[in-house]
C-alpha cells in the first residue's frame, strides 16, 4: 500500500470545509474588481460596501463541480516528455519564484540576484531529475521593476524545456507571457492546447484579493492556464492563533477564487497549494520551516484533496540562512511530511524564501529522490515476500550472491548520488567533503558547462521584443 499522512480525520475536514462555505456566505470575501463584481451579481452574489461579496453556497458547489478534477490535469512542458500529470502520487520538486538574493556561486557572499543568475538556475532546475516544474527562483534585481515579471518569463522560457510556474502582474502580464509561449512553440494554437506555463494567484488574507491578481486569475482562466492558487495566511495575525481557524480561512479564500474562475470559464484547471504559515512571537518574523508550517501543508492538503485536486505546497522554503544542519533538518521535516500527501513541492530558498544558493538546487534534488523513494508504493506479493529465496538460502546463510537480490536491488533500494554512505577511509581518500562542499562543487561544474540550445535565436529575439513593446504600452500597472 501506500503510506498516508494526515493531521486532520474525514470528519474533521468536512467541518472545516463546511465552515468555509459559511465564512463565504456570512462574512464573504473582498473582490475589489469591478469586472469580478459584475460576474458575481449576475451569479446570484450579494455586493456588500467595500467591494465584498457574500457567496451563495451553491454557487460554490456549482464552481466545484465544474473543476477538472486531479486525474484530468497535465501541467504541460514544452518537451512533453517533461508533461506533469497526477493520475498517482509520485511527489516532485517545483521551483519556488521570487527571492530577490543569492549566495554568489564564487565569493560565498549574498548579493542582489541577476538576469544571469535566474538564467543559469533555470539552466540547472532543467537538468535535475527531480525538479519536475522550473520557474523563476529569482527575481532579477537590474531590470525595471515594474515589470520584473515580464523579464522572468522571458529568462525561463528561453532556459528550459519543462513546465513553467511564474507571477502574473495583472491581465495584460498573462496575454504577454501566452504571446511568448506561443513564440517558443512556433504556433498559437499547439500553445492553447499545450499551455506549458502556469500562473501564482495569492489571495490578500484575511479574505481579500487585489484587484491585478484578481483580472490575472479571470485573464488566465479565459485562456484555460493552469492556475496556482494559494491563501498565505499568518497565524496569529492575517488569520486565527489556532491552527484549525487558520487552515478554514485559507481554504474559504481558495474556494472564493476558484469560484471567480470558474464562473469567468468552467473547466480552467486549478492546482491546490497554500503559503499558509507561522509567527515567531519572539522576533516578530514569519517562519516558513516551523512545526506549524509542515503541519498546515498536510493539512490543507488534504482539504485540496477532498476537492479532489492537485496538490502542490511549499516545503522546502527553509528559515535557516545558508545550507547547513538547520537547514537539513527543516527540510526533513517539512518535506517528508508534505511529500507523503503532496504531488509538487516547492522549494530551493532559504531565509524564509528570500535567499537562493546554488548548491541547495543540488542538494534539494537529492533529498527530493528520498522523499519520494518513501512516499512509492510498499508492494507485499509473492515475489517481494521471496518465500523461496528464503529456502534457498536457509538459517545461517546470505542473500548477497542470490539471484533474487541481483534481480531486485536496483528497484528496491535507493542510490543517492550527493550522500555520503560509504566508510570513513574511502570519504577521506576523495577529499572529505561535507554535502555542502559535494553539491557546491557540483553546482560549480554545472555553471561552467556550454549552456544547450533550447530554442533559435530568432525566437529568443521575438520574445525579448514582447518584453520591449510591454514597457511601452503597460503603464497603468506601474504607476
Amino acid at each position: 500500500m501506500k503510506p498516508t499522512i494526515q493531521f486532520l480525520s474525514d470528519e474533521e475536514v468536512k467541518l472545516i470545509h463546511k465552515q468555509s462555505f459559511q465564512i463565504l456566505n456570512e462574512i464573504g470575501m473582498r473582490l475589489p474588481h469591478e469586472e469580478a463584481l459584475e460576474l458575481m451579481s449576475q451569479n446570484g452574489a450579494e455586493i456588500k460596501a467595500d467591494n465584498v461579496v457574500q457567496f451563495p453556497k451553491q454557487l460554490v458547489q456549482t464552481a466545484i463541480e465544474a473543476l477538472p478534477k486531479r486525474k484530468e490535469v497535465t501541467l504541460h512542458a514544452r518537451d512533453p516528455k517533461h508533461d506533469v500529470s497526477f493520475e498517482t502520487h509520485e511527489p516532485a520538486l517545483a521551483c519556488m519564484t521570487m527571492a530577490v538574493n543569492v549566495i554568489d556561486p564564487h565569493t560565498r557572499q549574498k548579493r542582489s540576484a541577476t538576469d544571469e543568475d535566474l538564467a543559469a538556475l533555470t539552466r540547472i532546475a532543467d537538468q535535475l531529475e527531480s525538479i519536475r516544474v522550473n520557474g523563476g527562483l529569482v527575481t532579477p534585481q537590474e531590470v525595471p521593476g515594474e515589470f520584473s515579471d515580464w523579464y522572468t518569463w522571458a529568462t525561463t522560457i528561453k532556459n528550459t524545456t519543462k513546465h513553467i510556474t511564474g507571477g502574473m502582474l495583472g491581465a495584460c502580464c498573462v496575454q504577454d507571457v501566452a504571446k511568448m509561449g506561443a513564440a517558443a512553440l512556433g504556433d498559437e494554437k499547439r500553445f492553447r492546447e499545450r499551455p506549458f506555463i502556469s500562473g501564482w494567484i495569492l489571495t490578500l488574507p484575511p479574505l481579500s484579493i487585489d484587484s491585478v491578481s484578481l483580472e490575472a486569475l479571470m485573464e488566465m482562466s479565459r485562456l484555460k492556464i493552469p492556475v496556482i492558487l494559494s491563501s498565505g495566511p499568518i497565524l496569529g495575525t492575517s488569520s486565527p492563533v489556532t491552527l484549525g481557524g487558520t487552515i478554514a480561512q485559507a481554504h474559504a479564500e481558495i474556494l472564493g477564487c476558484i469560484t471567480v474562475s470558474q464562473l469567468t470559464n468552467p473547466g480552467t484547471p486549478i492546482v491546490y497549494t497554500s503559503f499558509a504559515r507561522g509567527m515567531d512571537m519572539k522576533s516578530g518574523t514569519v517562519s516558513m520551516a516551523c512545526p506549524e508550517f509542515g503541519i498546515l501543508k498536510v493539512a490543507l492538503a488534504q482539504m485540496g484533496r477532498y476537492l479532489d485536486l492537485p496538490i502542490r505546497m511549499p516545503a522546502m522554503l527553509r528559515d535557516a540562512k545558508v545550507l547547513d544542519a538547520q537547514a537539513g533538518f527543516e527540510t526533513g521535516m517539512v518535506g517528508t511530511v508534505t511529500g507523503l500527501i503532496a504531488d509538487l513541492l516547492d522549494g530551493m530558498q532559504l531565509d524564509m524564501d528570500l535567499v537562493v544558493d546554488f548548491p541547495d538546487l543540488i542538494f534539494c534534488n537529492e533529498c527530493m529522490a528520498g522523499i519520494r523513494r518513501m512516499a512509492r508504493e510498499l508492494k507485499i506479493n509473492k515475489d517481494s515476500l521471496a518465500f523461496e529465496s528464503i529456502r534457498d538460502i536457509g538459517p545461517g546463510g546470505t542473500f548477497l550472491s542470490h539471484p533474487h537480490t541481483f534481480d531486485n536491488f536496483l528497484g528496491e533500494l535507493w542510490n543517492p548520488e550527493l550522500i555520503e554512505r560509504r566508510n570513513w577511509e574511502s570519504w577521506e581518500k576523495d577529499g572529505s567533503l561535507s554535502i555542502f562542499k559535494a553539491a557546491e562543487k557540483r553546482a560549480l561544474e554545472m555553471l561552467i558547462q556550454k549552456p544547450a540550445t533550447r530554442l533559435p535565436e530568432a525566437v529568443e529575439d521575438q520574445i525579448d521584443e514582447i518584453v520591449r513593446i510591454a514597457q511601452k504600452k503597460h503603464w497603468k500597472y506601474v504607476s
